[in-house]
């Protein structure tokens, strides 16, 4: 079941590492991705849809509290789905950013450094 709904909410099972291996495969990683971020929209949606439920939870628990000062149970069952919008949001974010980096990079970032070839050493005897 926790499997079914990592593989709902999560693009890891279709989108490829792009930081591991050769350079030719860091570049075939990034080009599938760039071709398959499409799914990224999907659990951007997803999310979207269950954090606002969850938001609706939390607004209708919190209603159902008598707001005296202490603790009751009420509050406790708001703060579970408070939670879960929370992470929402930092899912949204965090995967509307790698659309748009998708988006916007469509030829491969894989070295953000150059590789900078060394000058052979020569030595002189005029030291």
């Amino acid at each position: 079941m926790l499997s079914t709904l990592w593989n709902y909410f999560s693009p890891f099972a279709v989108l490829k590492d792009a930081s591991r291996g050769t350079l030719d495969e860091k570049v075939a990683a990034y080009r599938y991705n760039y071709e398959m971020r499409g799914c990224l929209l999907a659990c951007i949606r997803r999310w979207l849809w269950t954090g606002v439920l969850a938001f609706m939870l939390t607004a209708f628990f919190d209603s159902q509290s008598p707001h005296d000062g202490t603790l009751h149970f009420v509050d406790l069952l708001a703060t579970a789905p408070a939670l879960f919008a929370t992470v929402a949001i930092c899912g949204i974010v965090v995967l509307g950013y790698a659309y748009v980096f998708l988006s916007c990079n469509d030829v491969p970032v894989v070295e953000r450094h150059p590789v900078r070839t060394r000058e052979p050493v020569t030595w002189s005897d005029n030291a």
